[in-house]
């Protein structure tokens, strides 16, 4: 056997959580001896110690869901995944990068909606940080822009964003679990729980529906909902909820729309506005909040 497969065998051994006593065998035939224990018994203490430890990383990782969810589950939650998507070599903040395709799958899991939402934001948190930088657009490029470019402009967006819908308020869950645990609180041992999100009103709900038929495939605005930008600003995340006019425009910046498209689809969910004003207003906000980057080069 060569050194490479060795190694690919060993690293089947402790990735995964299991019953190592399957392996026995070999697991004698390549590990030497212990004084006081099989081999298999010894690599199965190597085994557990190593996915603990991943444990631990990933509490730091994903600190709302393990104050949510408390110790034991939480743990209980990790192993399962872990047994399902094993640690993959390179950097360790990926140790989680599967864990929503996990909870959709999970029997248990995909009942809580709420675990869902927040192991869907702090993943964005942990994957939006570690993108490259871009370089913003500015007032002054929007300023110098010619009159008659201003339809066909696209402005492309930054990777360091995204939007994210919720049915819960995650801005003031998120709040009182960071005062928990600055106060030192027993992880799962809060006294609040997650609440849903202020029901759209009926002009709001109207606005959505018509939307969502003139959205032609690219996703609904989900009535009910609150809209979240996920972002990245001075090399800090952070997020927060914006209406729906601001989350219409960042998606179809998303898409790849012109600004004449954005009017267009802004005048048809939101009539009543007045669409120049507003989608100026909306493009001077994505450029406060740095969000667009610079169009490449014709």
């Amino acid at each position: 056997m060569s050194w490479r497969t060795e190694q690919e065998q060993f690293w089947g051994w402790i990735s995964r959580p299991q019953d190592l006593s399957d392996d026995a065998e070999q697991i004698a035939a390549l590990l030497a001896p212990h004084s006081h224990l099989s081999q298999a018994e010894a690599l199965s203490i190597y085994n557990n110690a190593y996915h603990q430890r991943l444990v631990e990383v990933s509490s730091a990782l994903f600190p709302v869901l393990f104050n949510t969810l408390g110790r034991d589950l939480y743990t209980q939650l990790w192993i399962g995944y872990m047994g399902k998507y094993p640690p993959r070599n390179g950097p360790i903040h990926r140790v989680g990068e599967s864990l929503c395709d996990y909870l959709r799958e999970h029997e248990q899991f995909r009942a809580l909606p709420a675990v869902a939402d927040i192991v869907r934001l702090e993943t964005l948190l942990i994957e939006l940080f570690d993108l490259a930088d871009e370089a913003p657009y500015t007032l002054q490029q929007l300023q110098s822009l010619p009159a008659e470019d201003w339809p066909q402009m696209r402005w492309p967006a930054k990777n360091d964003w995204a939007l994210l819908h919720s049915r819960f308020d995650l801005e003031k869950y998120w709040r009182q679990m960071h005062e928990f645990m600055e106060s030192g609180g027993v992880p799962g041992g809060t006294s609040f729980g997650i609440e849903l999100t202020t029901p759209v009103g009926a002009g709001l709900a109207r606005d959505t529906a018509t939307h969502n038929e003139a959205n032609r495939g690219q996703g609904p605005l989900p009535q009910g909902f609150a809209n979240l930008l996920v972002y990245r600003k001075q090399h800090r995340m952070q997020f927060q909820a914006i209406g729906p006019e601001l989350a219409l425009f960042l998606t179809a910046i998303q898409t790849g729309e012109n600004f004449a498209q954005i009017c267009s689809r802004l005048a048809l969910v939101f009539p009543a506005q007045d669409i120049p004003s507003l989608g100026l207003k909306l493009l001077l906000r994505a450029i406060e909040l740095e969000l667009l980057t610079v169009p490449a080069a014709k």
